[in-house]
């Protein structure tokens, strides 16, 4: 694998990171907003019909986004435009149909479902709204992946993480002035979705090389479709899973329950925003190197960014197991109960960046009968142990079933990718983020057991702490030949910008010289 590829990862990881940090920066603070102002009840509903509309928007992608990603990076790479047009026809046509039916159903069943489901008959006009902005979610993903697969991932970033959330935001503080509802929350999000489906549908027609307009469109059905079953199948199962928690809390536990656990994992997604980046950045890489042969730079890729993952989640993982209360009551002091809940889900964060891109990875060689088979054992041993452990112990028994769930298919795709494409995660450069997570930690009880101060102002100071040691640890036990070639790279590209934007300035250079001197 050349250096590039390395080096094309770090940028598209951080552009999507940077991304995924503002949106959930921007969810973090509307969550704030709309929970202080509706209550976890009411937060509850609204998050119920959210959760619904992911869970239908599962079954009309049929598997084509990730087919996108993959057939864009690989015809492109081809300079096949017959086929990339082909692909962009096909991806987005079938779910575009699809997603209007599952529309029209879910609209004409929001009553039964909010009576018969939830015993909620104010969810019902949530529902609707839901059901509506349907198809614009699935535009949306499908979109994303087609830039994605075409290497402009910075473009999907710019409309789905920047755009999406600063519309969504203004929407929220305008309905805010005449008394925010859970319904204006939800019209929000979806006037937010649509928006973002006219910049992104923009971007695609930009990102597109001259010639996919020209060439004919080659469809080619059955291969793609082949690809992208299992993937559909497996995404079904993953978005039951992950939203799964979310309805069984409803109808199991309290709408008030599910407020309050989706504070939590509102929270926890900090910690899994750089996995999630370099993810992204790595699929159409992985796809690339596969399609090549060229087995070194997939296991080098592999190593590093798993590495990556790691090392990022960490010290965010040791603020949310110290800290769980002080940072949940700034939701609001009813948010509070679900304390020993955000630090058990602090571990399933944890685990998933631990097992690095294993996942991307089966999925970009083409193995994705195999993401099927663990999406099943995920989701059948998420329902089991959801409704074994909900009704006794709500919160906690939600957390532990989400841990227990995300650690049984990530050892599994780790063995996966080992027997089957021969490749390994893990080397002795694991251990330095491990050491510098230890000794942050200690750090950080030593501080508070010499501290006598309010438990906010203590927590502000143990953040600081755990954020601070881990980073001079880290760095005092010196960088990869990766990781320094990539520092290198990336200070050589801002040193060329800087040069570039001097010269395109001749005027200022005699000042700056002088300055210098």
């Amino acid at each position: 694998m050349a250096q590039d590829d390395l080096v094309l990862a770090a940028k598209g990881g951080g552009i999507v990171f940077l991304g995924r940090v503002f949106a959930w920066g921007s969810r973090f603070a509307m969550a704030v907003l709309v929970a202080r102002t509706l209550g976890a009840a009411e937060y509850g509903l609204y998050n119920l019909a959210i959760a619904g509309a992911t869970i239908v928007s599962a079954f009309a992608i049929v598997g084509l986004d990730a087919a996108l990603v993959r057939y864009c990076a690989v015809f492109a790479g081809r300079r096949d435009w017959a086929g990339l047009r082909g692909a962009l026809q096909l991806a987005v046509g079938i779910p575009a149909v699809l997603a209007v039916l599952l529309a029209l159903a879910v609209v004409a069943l929001a009553e039964p479902i909010a009576h018969a489901v939830f015993r909620e008959p104010d969810l019902a006009p949530l529902i609707r709204l839901a059901g509506i902005f349907i198809p614009a979610l699935i535009l949306n993903q499908l979109l994303a992946a087609a830039l994605q697969g075409l290497k402009r991932i910075q473009w999907a970033v710019i409309a789905e993480q920047f755009a999406q959330q600063v519309l969504r935001f203004g929407f929220v503080l305008a309905f805010l002035l005449f008394g925010l509802s859970a319904y204006d929350a939800m019209l929000a999000t979806a006037l937010a979705a649509v928006g973002v489906t006219i910049l992104l549908g923009a971007f695609v027609l930009r990102a597109l090389p001259g010639g996919t307009f020209e060439a004919p469109a080659r469809l080619e059905p059955r291969e793609m479709l082949g690809f992208s079953l299992p993937v559909w199948l497996s995404n079904v199962v993953n978005t039951l899973g992950a939203n799964l928690q979310t309805t069984l809390l409803g109808a199991l536990a309290t709408v008030s329950a599910v407020g309050i656990f989706t504070i939590a994992n509102q929270v926890t997604l900090l910690g899994s925003m750089f996995h999630m980046a370099i993810v992204a950045a790595s699929m159409p890489l992985f796809a690339g190197l596969h399609d090549r042969g060229d087995h070194a730079g997939l296991e080098r890729l592999y190593r590093t960014t798993s590495k990556w993952t790691l090392a990022a989640n960490l010290p965010l993982f040791l603020i949310l197991v110290v800290f769980p209360e002080q940072i949940l009551s700034i939701f609001g002091s009813e948010f509070r109960d679900g304390a020993a809940a955000l630090a058990i889900m602090a571990w399933a964060s944890l685990v998933n960046a631990a097992t690095g891109t294993s996942g991307a990875i089966l999925d970009m060689t083409g193995h994705t009968r195999l993401k099927l088979l663990n999406s099943g054992v995920a989701v059948g041993l998420g329902i089991a142990l959801n409704v074994l452990l909900i009704p006794r112990f709500e919160l906690i028994g939600a957390a532990i079933a989400a841990v227990a769930t995300i650690g049984t298919v990530n050892v599994m795709r780790l063995v996966e990718v080992g027997i089957i494409l021969h490749v390994r995660p893990y080397d002795r450069s694991f251990l330095k983020p491990i050491t510098a997570g230890f000794t942050a930690l200690a750090a950080s009880l030593v501080a508070g057991s010499v501290m006598d101060a309010p438990a906010g102002v203590e927590a502000l100071v143990g953040a600081a702490v755990i954020a601070s040691v881990y980073t001079a640890v880290t760095i005092r036990l010196g960088l990869t030949a990766d990781d320094r070639m990539i520092v290198s790279r990336a200070w050589a590209r801002f040193r060329r910008r800087d040069s570039a934007r001097v010269q395109s300035r001749p005027d200022d250079a005699p000042r700056i010289a002088k300055a210098k001197g």
